[in-house]
């Protein structure tokens, strides 16, 4: 591998979360895209492709004014309008190509899930709640701290590695 290669190593091989039902389903991160809120929260639709269009929409007309008026600025030599209008273009450039990044990513995630038959998570779930959804279902996910690695409970394995360390 050359130098100059980015490599991406998630820090955990599933999130977990509910669908449209009451089944957990694990997702790895790419499947896991725009992803689920937490289960506290009442409304979802900042989690919402749509939304994410339309605020891309929205934030597009400022990305594409701001440059201009930036421009305008330093010919009037009007250091007033400048620092405003780079701040903007610093903003919502930024923020449109983010949007950008974002569609792109949950398109991806939505083309894996669909090859895979799962739905879009609706809110996540601790590794807990998870561990626990998938022990009374065993034969769908093994049960390991790798898979699980904010469980609060113990598994066997650290059991067997405490023995083998002599603690």
């Amino acid at each position: 591998m050359r130098a100059t290669e980015k490599t991406f190593t998630p820090s955990r091989p599933y999130f977990y979360g509910f669908g449209q039902g009451d089944a957990i389903h694990a997702y790895t991160p790419e499947e896991w895209g725009l992803g689920g809120s937490s289960a506290s929260s009442a409304s979802n639709s900042t989690h919402s492709l749509a939304i994410l269009i339309l605020v891309g929409a929205v934030i597009t007309v400022p990305a594409l004014l701001a440059p201009i008026w930036l421009v305008i600025g330093a010919i009037r030599l009007n250091i007033g309008v400048v620092l405003l209008c780079l701040v903007c273009t610093l903003l919502f450039t930024g923020g449109w190509f983010f949007v950008l990044k974002s569609i792109r990513q949950e398109l991806r995630a939505r083309k894996l899930r669909r090859a895979r038959g799962l739905p879009k998570p609706w809110y996540a779930v601790t590794d807990d709640q998870a561990r626990t959804w998938f022990e009374e279902r065993p034969g769908t996910l093994e049960i390991t701290r790798q898979n699980f690695p904010n469980s609060s409970r113990p598994f066997p394995s650290d059991h067997h590695d405490r023995k083998r360390s002599g603690h």
